[in-house]
């Protein structure tokens, strides 16, 4: 019997992957006031495979923090050999108090770090009373795209309205048509919380990305504010990567193509798009290779959904 002792941020996905992959008996979520909502979700997303056990502490005191750790596990009668500490969320106050948690125990650690794209797990056992790296892995594909959305959202999520089919729809059919058999996933036409659509979401293993697909200049600002609206704090997170499928030449238009690169947006330009049920081969292979290079996939992978 594992448990994991998951430490609750703002982030949820480095608390989700690590116990997809444990696939602990029990989980003991330690997060503050301000986390509370995160660690709601994730319980509602994990309940029917493993115990959740949240713990609220303070978000900065570490003794304290390491204290009600301390008692929690003594309550529970856990035993030390059966606890992993994950260190990756939380405040560092909360990573500290973990930590000396795990030594005063001799437990376990792992941190989970996004490399390269790809989700790698290093773990630390005590040894001599000191830490020593002892696995060094990258994780496989371990999520779908609806936990990612119910995990920052919960179940605030549905279709988009329909659309009228015109050359912007069927730009956004043609870009999603190129992008299909080279990702794990894909979901189209979103709607995050009534309130942001989002033309496509895409997964490759445990990376996800949005994609707006707009044709003309008249959309590229909009497009921009979307992507970094959807990709904020309130809805998916920092960690989602963010493109801009488009039909214009940005060079043409250096004030948004600046202010596209300061929120992280990818722009793939595809000329001579418009009008047109598919892409062109060589429209295909380059958005294919701008959004397998951020999803941390290789350009040529070929997989089915």
């Amino acid at each position: 019997m594992s448990i994991l002792i998951s430490l609750i941020g703002e982030q949820p996905i480095p608390n989700l992957l690590p116990i997809r992959h444990y696939q602990p008996f029990a989980t003991l979520a330690v997060h503050s006031d301000k986390t509370a909502t995160a660690a709601g979700r994730l319980e509602k997303l994990i309940a029917s495979q493993v115990h959740f056990w949240p713990l609220c502490v303070d978000a900065y005191d570490i003794r304290a923090i390491q204290a009600a750790i301390l008692t929690e596990i003594e309550q529970r009668q856990l035993a030390a050999n059966d606890l992993i500490f994950n260190l990756t969320g939380g405040t560092k106050p909360m990573s500290l108090a973990a930590y000396f948690a795990a030594r005063a125990l001799g437990a376990p650690m792992v941190y989970l770090q996004t490399e390269g794209k790809r989700s790698r797990l290093f773990r630390y056992e005590f040894r001599q009373g000191e830490p020593m790296l002892t696995e060094d892995k990258f994780l496989p594909g371990l999520i779908t795209i609806d936990d990612y959305l119910q995990a920052y959202i919960g179940r605030e999520y549905g279709q988009r309205k329909s659309v009228p089919d015109d050359d912007g729809h069927r730009f956004e059919q043609a870009v999603a048509e190129a992008l299909r058999p080279v990702l794990d996933e894909m979901q189209l036409a979103v709607n995050l919380k009534g309130s942001v659509d989002v033309d496509l979401i895409v997964r490759c293993d445990n990376q996800v990305g949005i994609v707006e697909a707009k044709l003309g200049k008249n959309h590229m600002k909009q497009a921009i504010d979307q992507l970094n609206t959807a990709a904020g704090q309130t809805f998916l997170g920092t960690y989602t990567q963010k493109f801009l499928a488009s039909d214009q030449d940005w060079n043409a238009y250096p004030d948004l193509k600046e202010l596209a690169s300061a929120r992280q947006i990818t722009i793939i330009e595809l000329p001579n798009s418009r009008g047109q049920s598919s892409l062109s081969a060589e429209n295909q292979a380059k958005v294919q290779q701008a959004v397998l290079a951020d999803l941390g996939k290789p350009a040529k992978r070929q997989s089915s959904i």
